[in-house]
C-alpha cells in the first residue's frame, strides 16, 4: 500500500464546490432583489400612510410621511405630488425645491417632475429661476416640445402673452413644426382677443386631441358678436369633422341659437364620431329645453333603427309642441323593437301624442294593443292618457269609463273631470297644482286655489273648452265665469285677455285687461294686465297711450317684479314717438 493519502472527497462534494461561485452570484442577486423589494414596500407603506394623513388634514405629519417615502425613492412621482400639495397647505412651497433637485438628478427627463418644478418656481421663485429651469429641461430633452408647451402655459397663466408667444415660436423652430403647439397657440390667441385666429388654432388642437373640445368652447365663448362669423367660418371649414363642429355647435347653444348649433352638425358623415356628437348635442339641447332641435339630433343619431333614441326624440317632439311628429316617431320606435320593450318606453309616448291630438279612439287602440306587455303602472298611465284624449274629444262619459278601467275613479285626472263638470269642491280636493303641465292647467289650478265657490258650470265649460283647444269658446266662458266667481274674477278676466290676444283679437283683450286694471287694482293680475295692455297698444302703434299705461304701472306698483320689463317697454315707446319739431 502506497504512502499516498486517499481522498475522502466524494464526487458529489466536488460538484458542489464547482457550483459554489454561481451560487454566490445568485445569492447576491436574490439579496439585492430582496432589498429592493423591501425598499419598495417601505416606500409604499409610507406613501399610503401619508395619503391617509393628508385626507385627515394632518398636513405636517403627512409631509413627514411623504418625505419618508422619498427617502427610499427620491423620484417617486406620487410622493412628490403629495408633498407639493401638503407644502402648499402649510405655506412652505419653497421647501419643494431641494426635494425636486434631488429627484431630477436621478431622472432629469421626467416631464411630470419638471412640471412640478416650474409650478413651484412660479409660486416662490423668480422669473430668472423659472427660465433657468426651463432651459435646463429643454437641454435634457433636445427637440422635445414638452418643455416649450409647459413653460408657455405657465407664462399664459401669469398673463405674460408676449413671452409665451416667444417660447411657442422657439418650440416650433426646435420641433420643425408648429402643429404640436396648437393648444397653447389657441389659448394665447384667445387671451389676446384674436378670436378668428384662436378658432383656427382650436380647430387644429381639437383635431389632434378631441378631449380639448370643452376647453375650446369655453375659451371661444366670450367672442364678441361682430367676430362670431369668422369663428364660425374657422370651425366650420371643410372638410366637416366632428370635433371642430361639436365645438361650434356648443358655442351656438351658448350664444342662444340652438338651431344654428344643429346646422353645424347635421352634415357630418354618419360615422361613430358623428353619432357621439349628435347624441351629446341632443343632451345639451334638452338641457336648455330646445326640444325640437334635440329631436332632430336624436333622429339623425337613431338612423331610423335605434328604438330608444327614436322614442326619446318622440318625447322631445311632444315637449316641443310637435304632437304629430311625436306620434310618427313613437310609431317607428314601436316597430323597431319587440312589444315588451315598446310597452316600456315607446308606446306610452305614442299614446300621449295621440291624446294630445285628441285622437281618442287611436290612443285607446294603441294602449289596448300594448297592455298585455306592460306592467301595472304602465297600463294605468296609458289608460289615463286615453281618458285625457276623450276629454279633448269632448266625451266626458268615455273619459270616466277610461278612468274606471284604469282602476282610478279618484286621483288627479278625476279632479280635472270634476272641474270640467263644474264641481269645484271635488276638483279643489283632487287636482294637484304641482302636476299641472301647461299654462292652461296652471291657470285652472290657480283658479281653484283662489275661489271659494263649490260649483260653477261656466268655469267648468271654460276650462273644458281650453282642454279641447276651443280658445274662442274658452274666452267667452271665462268672462261668464268671472261673474259667477267674483273672488277669482281678475284671474279669469286676465286669462281671457291672454287667450284673445293669442287669437289676434287685441281689441277684445285690451278691454278685458282694462277691466282688471280699473276694477281690481289690488289684485296680483293688475300689473300683469297693465303691462300686457301697454304692449298691445304698442302693437297698434298707439305709443303715447302705451306710455301712459307704463308710467301708471311703474308709479302704482313700485315693488312689482315686472318693473324692469315695464321700464324697457317705456324706453322703447318713447323712442318710437316722433321727434318734437
Amino acid at each position: 500500500m502506497s504512502g499516498k493519502r486517499c481522498s475522502t472527497t466524494s464526487p458529489s462534494s466536488t460538484v458542489r464546490r464547482r457550483r459554489s461561485p454561481f451560487t454566490g452570484l445568485a445569492l447576491a442577486a436574490a439579496l439585492a432583489l430582496s432589498a429592493a423589494a423591501a425598499r419598495a414596500q417601505d416606500t409604499t407603506d409610507a406613501y399610503i400612510r401619508a395619503q391617509h394623513l393628508e385626507q385627515q388634514n394632518e398636513f405636517r405629519p403627512a409631509a413627514n410621511a411623504y418625505r419618508e417615502a422619498l427617502d427610499k425613492d427620491p423620484a417617486a412621482l406620487g410622493a412628490l405630488l403629495g408633498l407639493e400639495r401638503v407644502y402648499d397647505q402649510l405655506g412652505v412651497r419653497d421647501s419643494m425645491l431641494p426635494v425636486l433637485e434631488r429627484a431630477l438628478t436621478l431622472d432629469p427627463r421626467n416631464a411630470a417632475i419638471r412640471g412640478i418644478q416650474l409650478r413651484t418656481l412660479a409660486a416662490v421663485g423668480t422669473r430668472a429661476q423659472e427660465r433657468a429651469a426651463f432651459d435646463d429641461w429643454r437641454r435634457a430633452v433636445p427637440n422635445d416640445p414638452a418643455p416649450y408647451r409647459a413653460y408657455a402655459r405657465l407664462l399664459l397663466s401669469q398673463g405674460e402673452t408676449a413671452a409665451a408667444d416667444t417660447i411657442l415660436r422657439q418650440g416650433a423652430a426646435s420641433a420643425g413644426s408648429a402643429s404640436g403647439f396648437a393648444y397653447e397657440t389657441a389659448m394665447l390667441r384667445a387671451s389676446m382677443g384674436l378670436w378668428p385666429l384662436a378658432a383656427q388654432a382650436w380647430r387644429q388642437a381639437v383635431l389632434d386631441r378631441p378631449y380639448f373640445a370643452q376647453a375650446a368652447a369655453f375659451s371661444l365663448m366670450p367672442t364678441p358678436a361682430p367676430q362670431r362669423g369668422a369663428v364660425r367660418a374657422a370651425l366650420g371649414a371643410p372638410p366637416a369633422r366632428a370635433g371642430p363642429r361639436a365645438v361650434l355647435a356648443q358655442l351656438e347653444l351658448t350664444w342662444g341659437d340652438a338651431r344654428a348649433g344643429w346646422t353645424a352638425l347635421r352634415d357630418l358623415p354618419a360615422d361613430s364620431e358623428a353619432f357621439l356628437a349628435w347624441t351629446e348635442f341632443a343632451q345639451r339641447a334638452e338641457g336648455i329645453e330646445a326640444w325640437l332641435v334635440a329631436r332632430d339630433a336624436l333622429v339623425a343619431a337613431a338612423r331610423g333603427t335605434q328604438a330608444d333614441l327614436l322614442a326619446r326624440a318622440a318625447r322631445d317632439a311632444l315637449r316641443g309642441g310637435d304632437a304629430r311628429g311625436a306620434d310618427s316617431l313613437a310609431a317607428l320606435a314601436c316597430a323597431r323593437t319587440d312589444s315588451t320593450e315598446a310597452a316600456s318606453f315607446a308606446a306610452p309616448v305614442r299614446v300621449e301624442a295621440l291624446s294630445t291630438l285628441g285622437r281618442a279612439a287611436d290612443a285607446e287602440r294603441v294602449a289596448a294593443a300594448y297592455a298585455p306587455y306592460a306592467d301595472a303602472d304602465q297600463r294605468v298611465a296609458m289608460t289615463r292618457l286615453v281618458a285625457w284624449a276623450w276629454v279633448r274629444a269632448g266625451d266626458l262619459t268615455r273619459a270616466r269609463a277610461a278612468l274606471d278601467a284604469a282602476g282610478g275613479g279618484g286621483g288627479d285626472a278625476a279632479g280635472w273631470l270634476a272641474l270640467y263638470d263644474g264641481d269645484l269642491a271635488t276638483a279643489r280636493k283632487r287636482v294637484t297644482p304641482e302636476r299641472a303641465r301647461t299654462p292652461d292647467e296652471l291657470a285652472a289650478a290657480a283658479f281653484l286655489g283662489r275661489t271659494t265657490r263649490d260649483s260653477s258650470r261656466a268655469a267648468g265649460r271654460a276650462f273644458l273648452a281650453l282642454a279641447r283647444g276651443d280658445s274662442a269658446g274658452a274666452a267667452r266662458d271665462l268672462v261668464r265665469a268671472a261673474a259667477d266667481c267674483p273672488d277669482a274674477a281678475p284671474l279669469l278676466l286676465a286669462l281671457a285677455g291672454r287667450i284673445d290676444a293669442a287669437r289676434g283679437d287685441d281689441a277684445s283683450a285690451m278691454a278685458l285687461w282694462k277691466r282688471v286694471v280699473e276694477e281690481y287694482a289690488s289684485a296680483p293680475e293688475a300689473p300683469v294686465s297693465e303691462l300686457a295692455w301697454a304692449r298691445a297698444l304698442r302693437r297698434a302703434h298707439r305709443d303715447a297711450e302705451a306710455i301712459t299705461r307704463l308710467e301708471h304701472l311703474i308709479l302704482t306698483y313700485p315693488d312689482s317684479a315686472l318693473l324692469p320689463q315695464a321700464r324697457r317697454e317705456l324706453d322703447a315707446a318713447r323712442n318710437a314717438l316722433p321727434a318734437a319739431s
